[in-house]
């Protein structure tokens, strides 16, 4: 993987601007948001692969298609009371972007960043800037994975802040536009700054210098994949040597606590903590920074990721999407587990599931959620997704047919059929469209044959 990094220093007047541009693998912070909570059991109609919804609960902004995106805002004291240092972080994949050729092994896109930040004085802050991204290969402008950062550091006095937020492709205009009130805390009160999930971070040695940090705008690690989750966060208040850490789970509940240790410095007190992941919950946990005297906490939500290839959600709707992949019962022992012992509950899941443990990658999961990602894209009917229709729970479970055969006789409109062979199994499924309204269904035999196959498959 190619990759990049951009730095440009410039001053404007009030801020202070710092530019990072970067291509790599890439909370209560301050945007105003519902927070993360427990996910009951609901209807699997509501199920989404996309993300974007989780990351808004999370603290942060977060779009779909056309343009995905995510972002992060935090906070860091400034030089004096009336300053407050903002870091805006955006991350998106370069298959969001038009590339055009330059040469045989170069290819080059265009993309503008529009932030305006406006208070009850007026406007405050306004940044317009074009960034460039270069990679080295076809294969690498069609990824996927927000592996493109910007990041913009500036300064604004307390307060609370209407802000306009756009990013947009160059070549295609295709973009996103993201408003949103930037909650800018005051740190002649605030003794913590945000916790701020990094990349890279050089911990300040005073309060009127810039930071030098590149921040991990998902806050998101692989369990399996990744160690730690690095995390940054500075003290205000003289002699602080120490905060206590605590995680709670997705439902509230307190799963553990910790002491950090701060580093002091000339006006602030700074650590960089790196969070073993094998402590953090499989799913959505929310760290907590608190203050060992006094009231003073700060917090961010991050992120344990299930496998690298699969979705990005909840661990209740996790077990949602693996109904057909796994018996009920291993299921319920998933739902029951614990909330602090769901990793290691988990990692007992995946090796026994796992067919090939040789390899450091469950290709069953990936194959699995590959199937049912195109089942959903491929077999939606009005009112139901595609991956929960009959058409759709067939692929899912038994993959591609060999052959789809419709009869030419057949009225156009009514009693439409279907059949799917999978020759290999010996098995043929017939499907039926009543209505002639796109609703289609397993006939009554065919039912019977698929839920012989699928108790076999689980077996």
């Amino acid at each position: 993987m190619s990759a990049f990094l951009r730095t440009a220093l410039r001053r404007s007047l009030p801020a202070l601007l710092l530019v990072l541009a970067a291509c790599a693998r890439a909370g209560d912070d301050g945007v105003t948001s519902r927070p993360a909570g427990a996910t009951s059991q609901r209807d699997l109609r509501t199920l989404s692969f996309d993300p974007t919804a989780l990351y808004r609960q999370m603290g942060m902004l977060a779009r779909g298609a056309p343009f995905p995106m995510v972002g992060r805002v935090g906070f860091l004291a400034g030089a004096g009371p009336d300053t407050t240092h903002v870091i805006l972080t955006l991350s998106f994949a370069p298959g969001a972007l038009r590339f055009e050729r330059e040469t045989d092994s170069r290819f080059r896109a265009n993309y503008t960043v529009s932030i305006r930040v406006q208070g009850d004085t007026g406007r405050l802050v306004g940044i317009e800037t074009t960034e460039a991204v270069i990679v080295g290969s076809f294969r690498e402008t069609e990824r996927t994975d927000e592996s493109v950062i910007f990041q913009e550091i500036f300064d604004l006095p307390p307060g609370t802040y209407r802000t306009a937020l756009t990013l947009r492709d160059v070549s295609s205009q295709r973009g996103v536009v993201e408003e949103f009130d930037l909650l800018v805390p005051d740190f002649a009160s605030a003794a913590l700054s945000s916790p701020i999930p990094v990349t890279q971070v050089l911990p300040r040695a005073r309060r009127d210098s810039l930071p030098f940090v590149l921040v991990s705008p998902r806050a998101t690690a692989v369990f399996g994949a990744d160690s730690v989750l690095p995390m940054y966060i500075e003290s205000y208040v003289p002699g602080d040597t120490a905060l206590t850490m605590l995680a709670r789970g997705e439902s509230g509940r307190t799963l553990w606590t910790d002491t950090v240790r701060l580093v002091p410095f000339e006006g602030l007190s700074a650590t960089l903590v790196e969070i073993p992941i094998a402590r953090l919950n499989v799913g959505v946990t929310q760290l907590v920074f608190a203050r060992l005297t006094g009231t003073d906490s700060s917090q961010t939500s991050v992120f344990v990721g299930f496998g690298s290839e699969l979705p990005i959600t909840r661990f209740e709707d996790m077990l949602m999407f693996l109904r057909y992949f796994a018996t009920p019962a291993r299921i319920q022992a998933l739902r029951e587990a614990p909330e602090e012992d769901r990793a290691a509950a988990w990692a007992a899941f995946v090796a026994s599931t796992d067919s090939t443990p040789a390899t450091a990658e469950h290709e069953d999961l990936r194959d699995y959620f590959t199937r049912l990602v195109r089942a959903n894209a491929r077999f939606r009917e009005e009112g139901t997704p595609g991956w929960l229709s009959d058409r759709g729970r067939v692929f899912v479970v038994m993959g591609e047919p060999d052959q789809i055969l419709e009869p030419t006789f057949q009225d156009f409109q009514r009693n439409r059929q279907q059949l799917w062979e999978y020759r290999n199994r010996g098995i043929q499924l017939v499907f039926f469209d009543e209505t002639g309204t796109g609703r289609w269904r397993l006939t009554q035999a065919s039912e019977v044959r698929f839920e012989q196959e699928f108790r076999r498959l689980l077996r």
